[in-house]
């Protein structure tokens, strides 16, 4: 592509219309349409109707389960899974991940502690909570970010050896798996988000997924107050149930969910030609034997090498109606409401701490164009070539 002068210094943007970081699928309307007149028809419209139920089975042979247990969000099954494993005292996660994974720690009464990440695959690194695990270790709560597994041998080890509960973040996770096995059946349980911004959703919605049932009633107790009858309500629960509404939409959204993978591995594709060879940008490397979901592509982008750094590269794609995201940038240890902690110094998480600098989300969903894409992959590295100027333009530019 010849050099065109960026629209920060006055060229005309690549595109007329903003191009978003993601967009949902959009199931058949009329189908969606008759399915949810037949919901109006019955006048059952939550409390575990047939919908629900049906969405529920179709998703554990979906996802080889022993158990889903379907919710209003991805956050009220974290939260429950936590109540549910009746956990005390402190929990290792990451950093660097959506605040709701930390905010459901604090939620339950407990204390969040903070370990570092693998800086090739952005997971929580084992050997660094393996340092943190202590006598008031009660839980490991790892995410997989971006869809990417973490090691989980190495966490069913620390689980073994000093008697912990093991809970997944799998919010960008659904449909993942590791060789022949589901991603959902390993440690004591996983959380999945259906939020529309989610691969597979429920335009909000969320689920609890594990390969061994033994926690199945306890979770679907919680799920809706504690209420056993109309007599008796044991445990506090919450009311985390998912509508008919949103689990006809699920259903619908699941008819369209191979075609978006594929699609989105195209789209990936493309994505990694453009950018693998380039100076300055690095790509997040996924553990051997995935098979990917390509909930997100991301790049870091090194300063030195590259010529801008990742803050001017977002804005300056912004002014070219390219809308990319930070993801994760602040870091949750960064965040007010936790800066407090000791686990949450920066020392103490040099690689987090350096990647919530670099890295950037760029445009992916099904419906993308291939030919949007090349564009944004052109916009980008066009940056670089006009880096003096641009970089000049964003001076001070808004995080």
């Amino acid at each position: 592509m010849a050099s065109r002068r960026p629209a920060i210094l006055g060229g005309k943007s690549v595109f007329e219309e903003e191009i978003f970081v993601t967009r949902p699928i959009i199931p058949d309307r009329e189908a969606y349409w008759l399915a949810a007149s037949e919901i109006f028809d019955s006048a059952w419209l939550t409390n575990n109707g047939p919908t629900l139920l049906k969405l529920e089975e179709s998703l554990m042979r979906r996802l080889d389960v022993a158990f889903c247990s379907s919710f209003s969000s991805g956050t009220a099954a974290l939260l429950t899974a936590l109540r549910a494993l009746d956990l005390r005292q402190q929990v290792i996660t990451t950093p660097f991940t959506f605040p709701a994974t930390v905010h459901c720690i604090e939620w339950n009464g407990l204390e969040p502690v903070f370990c570092d990440i693998d800086p090739e695959t952005y997971n929580l690194d084992p050997a660094r909570v393996a340092e943190a695990i202590g006598s008031e270790t009660s839980a490991l709560l790892p995410v997989h970010v971006f869809g990417n597994p973490c090691d989980v041998e190495a966490f069913a080890a620390l689980r073994e050896k000093f008697d912990l509960k093991l809970i997944y973040d799998a919010a960008h996770a659904f449909g993942v798996r590791i060789g022949d096995r589901s991603i959902g059946t390993f440690g004591d349980v996983s959380a999945l988000s259906f939020h529309a911004t989610k691969v597979f959703h429920t335009a909000e919605g969320g689920a609890l997924v594990s390969g061994d049932s033994r926690l199945l009633e306890q979770i679907r107790l919680l799920r809706n107050f504690g209420i056993v009858d109309e007599n008796k309500v044991s445990g506090i629960g919450l009311n985390g149930k998912l509508s008919e509404l949103h689990a006809a939409l699920g259903l619908q959204t699941l008819k369209k969910i191979d075609q978006e993978t594929a699609s989105r591995r195209d789209r990936v594709a493309r994505y990694v030609e453009r950018f693998q060879a380039i100076e300055g940008l690095r790509l997040q490397r996924f553990h051997p034997g995935t098979e990917r979901n390509y909930f997100n592509f991301t790049l870091q982008v090194d300063t030195s090498s590259f010529g801008l750094s990742r803050d001017q590269v977002h804005r300056a794609l912004r002014a070219e109606k390219i809308v990319s995201r930070k993801y994760f940038s602040p870091l949750c240890s960064d965040n007010e409401c936790y800066r407090h902690l000791p686990s949450a110094l920066p020392e103490n998480l040099p690689v987090a701490t350096r990647l919530a600098g670099r890295i950037l989300s760029l445009p992916l969903y099904g419906s993308l164009p291939l030919d949007a894409v090349d564009a944004i992959a052109d916009a980008l590295l066009n940056l670089r070539t006009h880096a003096r100027g641009v970089a000049s333009a964003t001076c001070g530019a808004l995080p």
